[in-house]
């Protein structure tokens, strides 16, 4: 029955272990299992349907958590929806998934309100609102519905959409059946031996495909989700003090949430025996940050773990030992089921028909059952990203990979990255990973270096952005410091401070602002 019935199958076996543990009350999978069932009856009584599509606006909580599993029990379509994002962006992705029905808890109601406004809306489940023409059923009316078991159907069919901005800023939905998000749990509790006694931390927001892990694999393998939402995630000593309290044992989040940690968690007074795996993903890992928190969790295994949203995970690099360089991380070895080529792909040539040789650069496809099926309503995308050889259907990932003669990966930018320089081509995501490791030997763990190209007086210039520099930064060190790691014509010509970080709704750095960021501060030099 692929996702529809994880947690209804657990409660069944193990009613009374602990699903999940919220700021205000734990939960036994019996009782999510109810009120799952409850909700789900609820959008039954909206007339959703298997196949629609229903949005889900949550906070991080357990509110959110049983949204999804109600959306995908009686098989219809969830789309975790940002919480952070504007009612006109939300409306965007409404109209174009045909969204009319929305759940949601109190802390959204005002986004909710103004969607409405936008967006046509059928109903609204689990929140109190004077909507004039949608249908509201409140959290009392939702508790009154019989808890309803799920409905079976194929695995072939959609469970979930992320939606990502990708390159051009546009949402775009990336769609995931029952298959492949089971796939992917599967793939999770078996490498990283999840087991009923283990207390998982659930940080990512619902619409980052880094929460499929804590939403499907903790229950697949009837763990405990400890839910961290914002507040801790903003107050770096409390969060860490949350994890020493509630002995979690699995981590998976962001590397900029572990910098965190390292910087301003008091992690030297934190009892963090309990970590045996700590698990990151979605941005690029400082090793010498890596290595402190490796200081703080003695009994932690670290995996570096790379993929895009469209197949979850494709490689994993584990350490069991600090980095002793600060070289780029390893992004490992294909997880299991996982096939990769790697191809002479650039940005003008998308038909994947050569793979390189030995350790040259090249485009990066994956064959998985993680595989999303595509992007939603995009079929002239979905035909240039995806190709079968040998009978299994590859993804193109847009990243730049290399192989080792133990086939190893390494990461190596993107496509979509790359431009030309006095006519070399680079990329700019390589050239940010190195230039990072140039300040990070004498400024703080916190740095984060972006590189933008930018045509001043006919010639383009190479320049380097900071965020987090200290007062004791030399652009000329700096700079000369890059000389000795990068050829000469990728060497930034010069540096920008930038003042303020700005992240993506996923918590990620958003580098698209910084790199603009940047060039503000570079114009407001003249």
């Amino acid at each position: 029955m692929g996702l529809r019935s994880l947690v209804y199958d657990r409660a069944m076996a193990a009613a009374e272990d602990v699903a999940i543990v919220d700021v205000a009350r734990s939960w036994t999978y019996g009782e999510v299992a109810d009120q799952v069932g409850r909700t789900a009856a609820a959008l039954m009584h909206a007339e959703v349907r298997p196949g629609d599509r229903v949005g889900v606006h949550f906070n991080k909580s357990a509110d959110g958590f049983i949204a999804m599993h109600a959306v995908v029990s009686i098989g219809a379509v969830a789309v975790p929806l940002d919480p952070a994002s504007p009612a006109t962006r939300l409306a965007r992705i409404c109209k174009e998934m045909d969204i009319s029905v929305v759940l949601s808890h109190a802390p959204r109601r005002k986004t909710i309100e103004a969607l409405h406004d936008l967006q046509y809306l059928r109903a609204v489940i689990g929140l109190d609102a004077d909507l004039s023409s949608a249908k509201a059923i409140t959290p009392a009316e939702v508790n009154n519905f019989e808890s309803r078991p799920p409905t079976p159907s194929g695995d072939d069919s959609l469970a979930y959409i992320v939606t990502t901005s990708g390159s051009t800023g546009e949402p775009k939905g990336i769609c995931h059946t029952h298959a492949s998000g089971l796939a992917y749990a599967e793939m999770s509790v078996r490498t990283f031996d999840i087991r009923s006694v283990d207390r998982i931390s659930d940080i990512s927001p619902y619409h980052f495909d880094i929460s499929t892990f804590s939403l499907w694999a903790t229950p697949l393998a009837g763990a405990t989700n400890i839910i961290i939402n914002e507040a801790y995630q903003r107050l770096p000593a409390s969060h860490s003090q949350l994890l020493a309290d509630e002995a979690v044992s699995i981590w998976y989040s962001v590397p900029f949430l572990l910098q965190q940690l390292v910087v301003r968690g008091d992690l030297t007074n934190r009892n963090l025996d309990a970590l045996r795996w700590v698990q990151f993903a979605g941005e690029v890992a400082p090793p010498a940050m890596i290595a402190k928190m490796m200081s703080y969790c003695p009994n932690a295994r670290f995996a570096n773990s790379f993929g895009p949203a469209e197949v979850n995970v494709c490689t994993m690099a584990v350490f069991d030992s600090p980095p002793q360089t600060d070289e780029p991380l390893s992004i490992g070895f294909p997880v299991d089921r996982t096939q990769v080529r790697v191809t002479h792909q650039t940005a003008e040539s998308p038909i994947a028909e050569h793979e390189v040789a030995g350790s040259e650069v090249g485009e990066m496809w994956v064959a998985t059952p993680q595989l999303m099926t595509g992007y939603w309503n995009r079929d002239e995308t979905n035909a240039l990203v995806t190709k079968t050889v040998d009978g299994d259907r590859y993804y193109r990932t847009g990243d730049l990979v290399s192989r080792t003669e133990t086939g190893e990966f390494s990461f190596h930018g993107r496509v979509d990255h790359q431009v030309k320089v006095r006519g070399f081509r680079i990329e700019l995501g390589g050239i940010e990973t190195l230039l990072e490791s140039v300040v990070h030997t004498s400024q703080t763990a916190e740095n984060v270096v972006v590189a933008v190209l930018r045509s001043s007086t006919g010639e383009d210039e190479l320049i380097a952005g900071i965020l987090g520099a200290t007062s004791a930064f030399s652009s000329s060190d700096f700079l000369s410091a890059a000389a000795s790691v990068l050829p000469a014509y990728a060497v930034p010509t010069r540096t920008a401070l930038i003042s303020e970080p700005a992240f993506t709704g996923s918590g990620k750095l958003d580098r698209r602002v910084l790199r603009a960021s940047t060039i503000e501060e570079v114009r407001d030099e003249k």
